[in-house]
């Protein structure tokens, strides 16, 4: 693979990066002269007999994530099928966005429909994995062409007219092929981190299901600390410290810390209060936080305790009130029965469960780097 050339310095139309038997310009169309474009329906949701069929019909959250679908959440029924604007599509159809996530796709394997979230392109004179990677780089360009007051959607007609270069076809298949073995590559190591993870679960059961220990109340293992409201003004988009606010992600960034490294934090409001997270740097705890400061860190392990709230993250959750915006209160979280063997059993969990959270992170690792080597690829394969 090099560098284009171009020794005449003209304006050309090719790639900056491309297979050496490769050469000649790429040919300008529109994604309407390399594919059908197919939009989709719900059927009522109120007809029985339109739901639970043999036909797979996908909806925007289940695409994006891997390159190849096969079986969807719901299905429905040819009666469904004729009786909505869905549509029945052939195997290899790119079930492409076209609103919220807009730009998300994956290939289908099979026949199926979707709901109205998506413009479906159907390869018509085009290699389909080399339109399924094509349509990836132009993501902005969908999103600058959408519009809409309560969200932005991409009608057909402006999926139609997007115009694209593509080289030939033996060449469509050499680039297709070199991110395939990429994308395959993400897949196995999306597949072991699933696989560690599943492990991870089981070996929670086994260590904390059968622990023969006395229990005590959270109360008396930490100090539970509510953090302190940021103005959302204040907040960085990237600086010294984050700050977790009652997400599973943080928030946004500060120049201060009010909390400090090798600290539990459980979110206290909002849709994921109750996630149990160990920060191994100092952060900021917004005011939907809670920290977990261990009164006694000779007789109970920091990481034994995080790992202990984490095996019980759903009955954590549990403890929820509200409706609209959901809370946990400090007097419930409290009240939480923590069961406490000797220091030496908990540091041997550890060191278990530690090796484990190890792979799992050098796998993620691993699969970043793919990734950016995948970003990176059709960021210069690709005009």
């Amino acid at each position: 693979m090099i560098m284009a050339d171009n020794n005449e310095n003209k304006v050309l139309n090719v790639p900056h990066l491309r297979f050496p038997e490769f050469s000649g310009e790429w040919e300008t169309k529109s994604i309407n002269d390399l594919a059908d474009v197919i939009g989709g329906g719900t059927p009522d949701t109120t007809v029985k007999s339109y739901w639970d069929g043999g036909i797979q019909w996908f909806t925007p959250s289940e695409i994006g994530k891997n390159k190849f679908v096969d079986a969807s959440l719901r299905t429905i029924t040819e009666d469904g099928l004729n009786n909505s604007s869905a549509k029945l599509l052939p195997p290899n159809t790119i079930l492409l966005s076209s609103r919220a996530t807009i730009g998300e796709c994956s290939l289908s394997l099979r026949e199926c429909a979707t709901n109205q979230g998506f413009q479906s392109l159907v390869s018509k004179k085009c290699n389909v994995d080399f339109l399924y990677y094509l349509i990836q780089t132009k993501k902005k360009d969908l999103i600058r062409k959408s519009c809409g007051s309560t969200f932005l959607e991409i009608s057909a007609n402006e999926v139609r007219k997007i115009q694209v270069s593509v080289p030939s076809d033996v060449e469509q298949q050499k680039i297709a092929g070199l991110l395939s073995l990429i994308d395959k590559r993400i897949a196995t190591q999306n597949k072991i981190i699933e696989d560690l993870k599943k492990l991870k679960s089981a070996l929670y059961q086994e260590m904390f299901g059968s622990l023969v220990a006395p229990t005590l109340k959270l109360g008396q293992v930490a100090e539970i600390v509510k953090g302190k409201q940021v103005n959302g003004t204040e907040l960085l988009e990237q600086g010294d410290y984050y700050v977790m606010n009652g997400g599973t992600f943080p928030s946004g960034w500060l120049n201060k810390f009010n909390t400090e490294a090798n600290t539990i934090s459980i979110s206290e409001g909002g849709n994921s209060c109750g996630y149990v997270q160990y920060n191994t740097s100092r952060y900021w705890s917004g005011g939907h936080c809670y920290s977990l400061k261990i009164l006694h860190p000779q007789e109970v392990s920091d990481l034994y305790l995080y790992h202990f709230l984490k095996w019980q993250e759903g009955n954590i959750m549990a403890l929820r009130i509200g409706s609209g915006l959901p809370n946990i209160q400090k007097k419930d979280l409290l009240h939480f029965p923590i069961i406490l063997p000797t220091i030496d059993k908990q540091k041997s969990i550890i060191s278990v469960l530690t090796a484990i959270d190890a792979k799992i992170a050098c796998e993620v690792s691993l699969t970043e780097y793919y990734t950016m080597q995948k970003d990176f690829l059709l960021r210069n394969l690709f005009i």
